[in-house]
């Protein structure tokens, strides 16, 4: 299953996502590289998200980025079984990080829809 991270989160780091992140969403499939336009014609579930909804710590020596727990859609948009959770910066149109959904639940539209607590880590160099 495919992972990612935009240019502008590899170029500035994890603050990007933080800075600019609106939007998580529960997507259904997800190929490397996808636009955001194919991106946003797969959700199925969605919550708001604001800077303050990330928090920042260290593990050891790496850095890592939290997002909040319990984010939730009182609705899911549609049906289909998950498979992705993608972080969006709608104003520019852009895909910032996308990682893989593992429960592989199947999500019924106009059903709530618990987002987990992920964490983007970086590593310290070796």
């Amino acid at each position: 299953m495919a992972k990612f991270a935009s240019d502008n989160v590899l170029d500035n780091g994890p603050a990007h996502i933080q800075a600019n992140c609106e939007r998580q969403v529960l997507i259904s499939s997800y190929t490397f590289g996808d636009s955001y336009s194919t991106v946003t014609s797969n959700i199925l579930a969605e919550a708001s998200m604001a800077s303050g909804d990330f928090t920042f710590s260290s593990s050891g020596d790496d850095r890592v980025l939290t997002t909040a727990s319990g984010k939730s859609d009182s609705s899911a948009n549609d049906s289909g079984t998950a498979s992705h959770i993608a972080f969006l910066d709608d104003t520019a149109s852009e895909v910032l990080w996308v990682t893989e959904e593992t429960s592989g639940q199947s999500i019924t539209s106009g059903n709530p829809v618990n987002f987990p607590q992920l964490t983007y880590t970086v590593t310290q160099p070796t």
